[in-house]
């Protein structure tokens, strides 16, 4: 069930107030009147509605100055309120000065039905995305803090180096490591560093997430009509992403035909929609990431060597959370403070034991098996702390680490190669699974679609 947007109309013409509250009714808002400022300030403090019309000329006050009341105690109490003024339609001046005191926006009388619910929509839809915007950068901002007091040595070269790419803003960088690292904390760090991007939202798309035959359209969007299902245009990430940066998880999954454009775009900065017949302009930095061995997959034809060089212009390995065990007990704390706090449940730290474990488990998972572990303990813990009884390590991870070091040498004594050991692990892991792979892939934490091509690419089958 979806919350209705909440409207307060403000205006002491009763025909208006009324038409106007029928018509949004049945668009779908929640409305309410008030025929003066005294009513408006009432309902105000009753509950603050998601947007306010607000007539320029009251009873009982000047509109633009009860605007400037609503606007003060919204900032007070934390609150975002979207205010359309309604004014007459010869009265320019006074509409500017709205705007100037904190109208998003100015309706004329009369006013257009169709027109003011149209206004009225932008006017949300433009504070959505704007607290998208502001989440998105509080993350930004409280990843960086994060990764800042890493206790890690092999984690400071790679930020070390991330702060100095930061400052060249349209620097391709490809990110390695095994999944659920924390590639995708490296991007933010390095987005939310880099001058004249960083006031923008970073822009994410998971090439290991979406179909083919639909990531063209994921990313360079696609026109009206362009294919059956395309009833309206649609903005790619690509467009999204202007003067930002877009980061492509797990870009090794890209097919062929993508590879292809994408390369035109990092040559550049041009691209078409799907179905379009005009080149867009772009400025964006591209930030990618992959588990896999980009190398190995352009000597086997299936990366392209020429978009690998594009990408890789700036290469940073992300350590795994087993070489960096220093971080494991102050991630464990980030993350257990920041998920109490979305449940209300008042834990103190962890305790003692929950330490202890923490440090001797391995996280084949990484970063991301280690979130999801304290997002269940904190569920579990009953206690004033977090202990090792709510710590409900995978036995599965467990085993399967442990294969790793019981893979004989081949026959002239040298230790397995990290192909050898990562099919290895998956078959174990498999095999736990009885097959499931959905299941397998829940433990490795990796999507079903890179789990099936891993599956494809060793030759395993599963039991």
């Amino acid at each position: 069930m979806t919350v209705s947007p909440s409207v307060l109309i403000v205006d002491d013409e009763k025909s208006f107030r009324v038409v106007l509250q029928t018509a949004l009714v049945s668009e779908g808002y929640d409305v309410r009147a008030a025929a003066s400022a005294s009513e408006a300030r009432a309902e105000w403090r009753r509950s603050p509605p998601d947007l306010i019309i607000l007539d320029r000329n009251l009873p009982d006050a000047d509109g633009v100055e009860l605007l400037r009341e609503i606007r003060q105690d919204a900032e007070e109490r934390n609150v975002d309120v979207v205010v359309l003024v309604v004014t007459a339609y010869a009265d320019v001046e006074n509409a500017v000065m709205a705007l100037k005191r904190g109208a998003d926006d100015y309706v004329t009388k009369p006013a257009q039905l169709s027109d003011l619910v149209v206004k009225l929509e932008k006017a949300l839809e433009r504070r959505r995305l704007q607290r998208r915007v502001r989440a998105l950068r509080h993350k930004e901002e409280d990843v960086v803090t994060l990764l800042r007091a890493s206790k890690s040595p092999a984690m400071h070269r790679v930020l070390d180096m991330a702060e100095k790419v930061a400052a060249s803003p349209d620097t391709p960088v490809l990110l390695q490591g095994e999944s659920g690292a924390g590639k995708d904390m490296v991007a933010r760090f390095i987005h939310a560093l880099t001058p004249g991007r960083s006031e923008s939202a970073l822009v994410e798309l998971n090439c290991a997430a979406i179909a083919e035959d639909l990531a063209e359209s994921e990313l360079f969007g696609h026109e009206r009509g362009a294919f059956t299902d395309a009833k309206t245009a649609k903005r790619g990430v690509l467009e999204l992403s202007h003067e930002s940066t877009l980061f492509l998880d797990e870009i090794g999954d890209l097919g062929a035909k993508v590879q292809a454009k994408l390369l035109r775009v990092l040559e550049t900065m041009r691209f078409r929609r799907v179905g379009g017949t005009r080149d867009l302009h772009v400025d964006v930095r591209i930030v990618s990431a992959t588990n896999r061995d980009l190398a190995r997959d352009v000597e086997a034809g299936r990366f392209r060597l020429d978009l690998f060089h594009r990408l890789d212009v700036f290469h940073l390995t992300v350590p795994a959370l087993r070489e960096r065990s220093e971080d494991i007990v102050p991630l464990a704390e980030h993350f257990m403070r920041r998920i109490a706090r979305r449940l209300g449940k008042p834990l103190d730290g962890l305790a003692s034991d929950a330490q202890e474990s923490l440090r001797a488990y391995a996280f084949p998972g990484n970063v991301r098996e280690l979130r999801n572990l304290i997002e269940r303990a904190v569920i579990l813990e009953s206690g004033p702390a977090l202990s090792a009884r709510s710590l409900v390590l995978s036995p599965a991870s467990r085993g399967a680490v442990n294969a790793f070091f019981s893979i004989e040498p081949d026959a002239n004594g040298a230790p397995p190669t990290l192909r050898e050991v990562e099919r290895e692990y998956l078959a174990r892991v498999l095999d736990y699974a009885q097959g499931n792979k959905t299941r397998a892939a829940r433990v490795l934490g990796i999507t079903f679609p890179t789990i099936n091509k891993k599956i494809a690419d060793y030759g395993i089958k599963p039991g």
